[in-house]
């Protein structure tokens, strides 16, 4: 079972970017170490790629 903190943590993240939290409509899928889908803005994609995200 997941915590409240969670459950809100996910929906705040699902329109902004996963590193720096900016909030625009060009996003990238990826997917992290634990499989999970994040989104990534166009500012980040190249942190994300040096992390060895896989795009989806």
């Amino acid at each position: 079972m997941r915590s409240p903190i969670t459950i809100i943590k996910e929906k705040s993240n699902n329109k902004s970017c996963y590193f720096c939290s900016r909030k625009t409509s060009d996003m990238r899928v990826y997917k992290n170490e634990h499989n999970q889908k994040i989104k990534v803005c166009h500012l980040c994609v190249e942190y994300a790629e040096r992390r060895a995200y896989r795009k989806v």
